[in-house]
């Protein structure tokens, strides 16, 4: 079982997986993929990761 800090290395790999899929596909993304790629990572980032990346990917369009 991993450490705390072994954990939280792994879901922040997650999440930088997670973005890199997002990013590559964006401009070809409906809501319910969107849906779908929250249900695959959510487990793996946390919910918190995941917003982060949208919030910060809605920031930079602005």
């Amino acid at each position: 079982m991993p450490t705390d800090e072994g954990l939280m290395r792994q879901m922040d790999d997650a999440a930088s997986q997670a973005q890199a899929e997002i990013e590559q596909n964006i401009d070809n993304l409906s809501a319910r993929d969107i849906i779908t790629w929250w249900s695959k990572w959510y487990m793996k980032t946390g919910h918190k990761r995941l917003g982060r990346i949208l919030v910060a990917m809605g920031k930079m369009k602005n």
